[in-house]
């Protein structure tokens, strides 16, 4: 428990830089309760002085005052609750930013072994989960709280006696409510664990759906599919009858108390004890109390799914940042380009180092080929030199400066990699390639296509380059995905360019194309090559063999 209240607390930061305007959210919320609080007091009145004393104009005077009143309250409790879900909305971005941007921050290791739905789930439905809380009850909370507290006084006042009698069931709806939210802790955990585990499995799937229908898998798949979604539901099932019980049980109990406050407080006005404007108000009030308590419980229940939704996010802020950002980062200056990996040594958390006592000197302007058999390490170097990962032993040095003490924002733009594995947005070509260089012209960009080989396919299509490319380039082929890369990296001009298998998907034509462009792009600047392909091995000044 102590656990789950740490969870709450840290969740707290992202509330102080709003805590002014809060403030005055509140205090408007309070104005309407307060006003609220005053409208079942008036049936006293109403009974006692307008219709018992057969006063018509009290009458028309407590009915004015109770519309003016209850329009009063509304107002004040619309603008304070349309407030609140502008801040909490606010409040819920901060954090979904702040998750957001430390994944920007994490190393491939971390996404190799993660589920990219796992962390979607927890980016986006533990996050709604903790806003839908926040939003829908932490505002009432209070409203309900001063609610509460101004009722419980106003009954004690009418009528103490019958108070007491009302309150007799409280303490057992109470002991229903906190023994079974303990349990709804747990399986609200689990249903979010099953939830993520859908959308896993739909992004794999989906992803990969040209192989499971080349593959004759589409039944098999949905099957997969129906024994997650049941499992989800039985879990989804589990929780709900919790929460029927954690809910349901206390307002049962309550609802009762006020059988209780009918037959008591119907015995006293026959007494003459009370007045009936007495027992009316009360029972107005007592009414209105149901609300507030059950509004009290259900937020309650509802902290134990939002310190689940707040544990599962903070599981990923918690995640070691293995690529820091340098304290006093040093300044380059003019980059020569000259490489350095000295005694590297590097693994992925799988048991045994990738790279082991690597040693590799590129000079200026100097264009290596690294090969080898796959998995020896050669994609490896190359996230070592953009710096997506640390050296676990040695360093690596550009122009003589750890790579580590260099900012990365300065490193990355003087580094450029172009993955085996294309990245295009869904967005136009021009878009894509301009990523890099937000501020580059459309001139730049078209010769940046043209030198990667992608001049004439561009020009004709009807948008040429407002030309949308689909989810994942998917409106590309394979080999026009990679040169719409390479064109992004030829635009940014970059001191050392990293090819990781950069041309695997094109043809020996377009290939040559490119290798061309090369040549004339990375004349006298440090060239990695990452390759297996005979016609960029021809290219480079020196071939390196990584793991032979």
């Amino acid at each position: 428990m102590a656990i789950l209240d740490q969870e709450i607390r840290r969740g707290f930061r992202y509330v102080t830089p709003y805590k002014r305007r809060l403030a005055i959210i509140l205090a408007v919320n309070l104005a309407g309760t307060a006003l609220a609080l005053y409208i079942p007091f008036l049936t006293r009145s109403l009974v006692d002085d307008a219709l018992l004393g057969q006063d018509s104009d009290a009458l028309v005077r407590i009915v004015g005052l109770f519309a003016a009143v209850t329009v009063a309250s509304f107002v004040l409790n619309f603008v304070s609750g349309m407030r609140y879900t502008r801040v909490s909305a606010e409040i819920l971005f901060d954090m979904r930013l702040t998750v957001y941007r430390h994944l920007q921050r994490l190393s491939p290791r971390f996404f190799a072994r993660t589920p990219l739905g796992e962390i979607m789930s927890r980016l986006n439905n533990d996050v709604s989960e903790i806003q839908r809380v926040l939003a829908d009850a932490a505002l009432a909370w209070l409203g309900n709280v001063a609610f509460l507290a101004g009722t419980v006084g106003m009954l004690l006042w009418l009528d103490w006696r019958l108070f007491l009698a009302a309150a007799a069931l409280l303490p057992p709806a109470i002991w229903a409510i906190v023994r079974y939210r303990r349990r709804l802790v747990v399986r609200v955990r689990v249903m979010r664990e099953r939830s993520a585990s859908i959308g896993a499995f739909l992004i794999e799937t989906l992803g990969g759906v040209r192989l499971v229908a080349a593959s004759n898998a589409g039944e098999r798949e949905a099957e997969r599919f129906r024994r997650r979604n049941d499992s989800f539901v039985a879990a989804l099932m589990r929780m709900q009858r919790l929460s029927y019980l954690a809910g349901g049980l206390p307002a049962l109990l309550l609802s009762a108390s006020t059988a209780v406050v009918f037959l008591y407080g119907g015995s006293r006005v026959i007494d003459g004890a009370v007045t009936l404007g007495t027992f009316t108000a009360f029972m107005a009030y007592q009414i209105r109390l149901i609300g507030p308590v059950q509004g009290l419980m259900g937020l309650y229940t509802g902290l134990g799914s939002a310190r689940v939704s707040l544990r599962r996010v903070h599981e990923l802020l918690d995640e070691p940042v293995e690529v820091a950002e340098a304290a006093e980062p040093v300044a380059l200056g003019p980059v020569r380009g000259e490489i350095v990996f000295e005694d590297v040594s590097c693994g992925h958390g799988r048991g045994g180092a990738v790279l082991e006592d690597f040693r590799l000197t590129i000079p200026p302007g100097e264009i290596v080929a690294l090969t080898g058999p796959s998995g020896s390490g050669k994609s490896t170097v190359a996230d070592l030199i953009v710096r997506h990962l640390d050296p676990d032993r040695g360093r690596v040095l550009l122009d003589g400066t750890d790579l580590r003490h260099i900012a990365l924002a300065e490193l990355r733009a003087q580094v450029a990699l172009v993955d085996q594995a294309a990245i295009v947005f869904n967005t136009s070509i021009l878009a894509n390639v301009r990523y890099a260089r937000p501020d580059a012209d459309t001139e730049e960009v078209m010769r940046a296509v043209e030198r990667a080989g992608l001049g004439a396919f561009v020009t004709a299509l009807p948008d040429g380059l407002d030309t949308l490319v689909g989810e994942r380039g998917q409106a590309l082929s394979a080999g026009e995905r990679q040169r719409v890369a390479i064109a992004r990296a030829l635009l940014a001009d970059p001191a050392v360019l990293v090819l990781d298998e950069a041309t695997s998907a094109l043809d020996a034509a377009t290939e040559a194309q490119v290798v061309g462009a090369y040549r004339e792009a990375m004349r006298g600047r440090t060239t990695v090559l990452i390759t297996h392909r005979e016609e960029l091995l021809r290219v480079a000044d020196r071939v390196v063999l990584v793991g032979g």
